[in-house]
């Protein structure tokens, strides 16, 4: 094979590659539109509970205007409070199981809390954990004498 036939080859081997990396660039910005455009509050945290990706429902339950001022943060972080329920007791849960689900007074940016059902996933590669809540009702304080 002369140079000329290599160099050939080269760039066919590049533009064959280069073509299937757009192509998954491709799915991968469908998959984001897909993600940020569905209807249940989702998110994507690292575990220790840092938000890398989170759509425009979530961010509207937890009273924020945009994903954006959540992303990059953790979730206590942002809220400033001790949880309900003890982060191990979630983590033990998530590493034996996969999965948890529970329904849990949520914090919110300006108006107190409410009551949610959530359901946290283990991605399969163990590092990130895929939450999604789902609004009950705003959270009722009996001591006021609101039932």
């Amino acid at each position: 094979m002369s140079n000329l036939d290599k160099i050939r080859q080269l760039v066919k081997d590049l533009t064959v590659r280069d073509e299937s990396l757009l192509e998954k660039v491709q799915h991968l910005e469908i998959l984001e539109e897909l993600f940020r455009k569905s209807p249940q509050a989702t998110a994507i945290m690292e575990n220790d509970w840092k938000y890398i990706l989170v759509n425009d429902q979530f961010a509207t339950l937890y009273g924020f205007d945009t994903p954006e001022e959540m992303v990059g943060k953790c979730h206590y972080e942002l809220f400033n409070e001790i949880p309900e329920r003890p982060i191990e007791e979630i983590r033990d849960h998530l590493k034996e199981n996969g999965v948890w689900k529970g329904t849990i007074n949520c914090p919110h940016k300006f108006k107190g809390s409410f009551i949610s059902e959530i359901n946290i996933r283990q991605h399969k590669d163990k590092n990130l954990l895929i939450c999604v809540c789902i609004k009950v009702r705003e959270k009722i304080d009996i001591s006021d004498g609101n039932r």
